[in-house]
């Protein structure tokens, strides 16, 4: 059984369900608010996260439409982290189209207010649409716990992110730390960890050893996607990681492996917008002359194996198996 294939388009039925009932009847800016939040979370999303969600719950408990309703809640935050993500980064693009706070017509400042009070409001349809499943309350409030608890996560990875990429002093050991908090909490652990709370699992915990190590793969990849991926299928320039100034595995890596003239050309670039592709190709190519790119991969694979060691300790039914692995592969091995 494709998790992808067979529960993705109910995820997108849940979602599209949700934001038809919150427009109905409103008129202005709040229906116009409501209208972009359901083109920015409707447009070209993967659902990793509510996947994982009902991947979680299927290992003790049959799916139902209880879970794909449920899960809605983590698309709905995933809104919420990415519009605030993105005035932060000040990234124009999301998922092949504009960024939230440049889907407005009105003032820069004004676009970006907006935006925020918006991401608020998905974040709160979040809490509405887990609460609103028929669970029992117990686990109804231990998933709401968790999920509060990777809000909080991500946050510390974001605070990470802002300040430990100030100076010279961010280490690849920083870079993990951030994946760790910033990614792998919220995109495969703490979803997966939600729906086995929720189908009543006996050792919720034991997930984090695939969760974990498999969202720091996930990131990592992300990160290699986001310097040397195909730019049509990624739905971004490749440019504007390094433009951000965005400092990965492959940068620190770098730092260590090049020779100091191709350093200093590095870091006279990252994080100046307007890079030229002449440069911006020099930078991959040193990237991966001095082996940082071969060494991140060497990297990537370690996560994965270890998210891959623990799949026998999460279930002994071969099909759960199959799928774990089978998810995991498609976390990694994406070109987008």
């Amino acid at each position: 059984m494709d998790f992808v294939s067979k529960y993705k388009g109910q995820i997108d039925a849940a979602l599209e369900k949700f934001f038809t009932d919150k427009i109905e009847g409103k008129s202005g800016i709040e229906k116009e608010a409501i209208s972009k939040l359901r083109e920015f979370t409707m447009r070209g999303g993967k659902r990793i996260r509510p996947l994982f969600m009902i991947l979680g719950y299927w290992l003790n408990s049959d799916v139902d439409d209880r879970i794909v309703k449920a899960s809605i809640s983590l698309e709905l935050m995933q809104s919420y982290l990415l519009i605030h993500d993105d005035i932060i980064d000040q990234s124009e693009i999301r998922r092949g189209g504009p960024s939230f706070h440049r889907m407005f017509g009105y003032e820069g400042r004004i676009n970006e207010g907006i935006s925020i009070v918006c991401a608020d409001l998905s974040d709160a349809y979040s809490h509405e649409a887990l609460l609103d499943v028929d669970f029992p309350p117990d686990r109804l409030n231990s998933a709401m716990k968790l999920m509060s608890e990777i809000v909080e996560f991500t946050g510390i990875g974001q605070l990470m992110d802002i300040t430990l990429s100030l100076g010279d002093e961010m280490t690849v050991d920083d870079v993990t730390a951030i994946h760790k908090y910033k990614t792998a909490q919220y995109t495969v652990n703490g979803p997966m960890k939600m729906g086995a709370i929720l189908s009543g699992y006996r050792d919720p915990n034991r997930i984090d050893r695939f969760g974990l190590p498999l969202g720091i793969a996930f990131q990592i990849q992300d990160d290699i996607l986001g310097m040397f991926g195909d730019e049509k299928e990624l739905g971004k320039s490749v440019v504007s990681d390094f433009e951000e100034g965005k400092k990965t595995h492959l940068i620190l890596y770098t730092y260590q492996m090049a020779s100091r003239a191709e350093i200093d050309f590095i870091r006279e670039r990252l994080g100046r917008k307007g890079i030229s592709r002449e440069d911006f190709e020099r930078v991959r190519n040193i990237i991966e002359k001095c082996g940082a790119l071969d060494k991140t991969r060497e990297l990537l694979k370690k996560y994965y194996d270890e998210a891959i060691s623990s799949i026998s300790d999460l279930s002994p039914s071969p099909s759960h198996r199959d799928q774990l692995k089978y998810m995991a592969d498609l976390m990694v091995r994406r070109t987008k």
